[in-house]
C-alpha cells in the first residue's frame, strides 16, 4: 500500500511573530524622549517688520542685531527659541528604530527630481518599521543647495514627529509660538499687529507723537547713496557717508522710512555696519537642517 503523505505544519503562527515584535520595538524606541545635549535652540523672529526687512531687522532700536548668547546666532533681539533635535540626532534615532528606514518625496518633476510645492516647500513619506507617514518641510523662503538640505531636514522631522519622534519638543514649540503671536507690550516692542485697525484699541491723542517732516535735500541726497551702496560689504563707503551727513547736520535728523517707522540716518548706518562686522567675523546664522 502506498503511504499516505502527512499534511505539511502550518505556515501562519499564532499571536505576534518575531518580526511583528521587532517592529513594535523599533517604533517605541522613536519615542524616547531625546537627551538634553541633543536638543538645541533654534531661533524665531517674533517681530513682523524684522521678518520681512531685506536685513531681518527694523528700524526699533530695542530690536537691533546682536550676537544672542543662547543660539549663538547674529540676529535681531526680537527673537525666540524654540527646542528642537538636529538632522543628525533623528537620523541616529531613526537607523536606532529601524537600520532600513528610508524615504521619499511624494512627487518627482519632470527631470525626476523632488517636486517642492508653490510655497518652497516639499512633502514626502518616510518609512519606519514597515510604516509609511506623510511630512511637511520648508527653508522659511530661504534660497540656495542649503535651502534644499533645510526643507529636507525639516519635512523628516515633521514626518518622524508623526512616529512620536520628539513630540514633546513639538508640543511645547507650538505652546511658545502661540504664546508670542499676540505679546502684551506688541506694539510698544514694535511688532506688527496682524489685527484689522478697527478691533484695535485707539492710544490717546495726548500720547500720540506729531509725525517727523520729510527729509531735507541734504538727507535725501545721503539716503540714496546708502541704497545704492547697499550691497557693499566696504564699511569706509557707510562710515564717509555718516561723516557727511554729520557736516550737513542731517546725521540724526529723524523721517518717516517707506514702512511708516521713525529713523534716523545714524540708526540705519550704524546697523549695517554692525551686519558688515559681524559677518565678516564669522558670525553666521547655522542651519536647522
Amino acid at each position: 500500500m502506498a503511504q499516505a503523505t502527512e499534511a505539511p505544519a502550518g505556515t501562519t503562527a499564532e499571536g505576534p511573530t518575531q518580526h511583528t515584535q521587532n517592529q513594535v520595538q523599533g517604533l517605541a524606541k522613536l519615542r524616547v524622549p531625546f537627551p538634553q545635549e541633543q536638543i538645541s535652540p533654534l531661533p524665531k523672529i517674533i517681530c513682523g517688520e524684522c521678518s520681512r526687512s531685506r536685513t531681518k531687522v527694523c528700524e526699533n532700536p530695542r530690536h537691533a542685531k546682536s550676537k544672542c548668547k543662547e543660539c549663538g546666532n547674529y540676529i535681531t533681539q526680537a527673537h525666540m527659541h524654540l527646542d528642537y533635535v538636529g538632522h543628525a540626532e533623528l537620523t541616529n534615532r531613526l537607523l536606532e528604530a529601524d537600520p532600513l528606514w528610508d524615504w521619499e518625496p511624494l512627487a518627482l518633476n519632470q527631470r525626476g527630481l523632488p517636486q517642492f510645492d508653490e510655497n518652497g516647500g516639499l512633502w514626502i513619506r518616510l518609512t519606519v518599521c514597515g510604516h509609511t507617514r506623510l511630512g511637511y518641510g520648508d527653508a522659511q523662503g530661504k534660497p540656495g543647495p542649503n535651502a534644499i538640505k533645510e526643507a529636507i531636514g525639516d519635512a523628516l522631522r515633521n514626518a518622524a514627529m508623526r512616529f512620536g519622534a520628539a513630540l514633546d519638543l513639538w508640543a511645547k514649540s507650538d505652546l511658545r509660538e502661540a504664546q508670542s503671536e499676540h505679546p502684551k507690550t506688541a506694539e510698544d516692542d514694535g511688532y506688527t499687529s496682524e489685527r484689522p485697525a478697527a478691533a484695535r484699541q485707539e492710544r490717546p491723542a495726548e500720547q500720540a507723537k506729531p509725525a517727523p517732516s520729510q527729509p531735507s535735500e541734504q538727507l535725501e541726497r545721503l539716503l540714496r547713496q546708502v541704497s545704492d551702496c547697499w550691497n557693499s560689504n566696504n564699511v569706509l563707503i557707510f562710515n564717509q557717508i555718516g561723516e557727511d551727513a554729520s557736516q550737513h547736520g542731517v546725521l540724526d535728523e529723524e523721517f518717516t522710512d517707506k514702512r511708516g517707522a521713525v529713523t534716523t540716518l545714524r540708526k540705519i548706518l550704524d546697523g549695517k555696519v554692525a551686519e558688515i562686522q559681524a559677518a565678516q567675523g564669522g558670525d553666521a546664522g547655522r542651519s536647522a537642517a
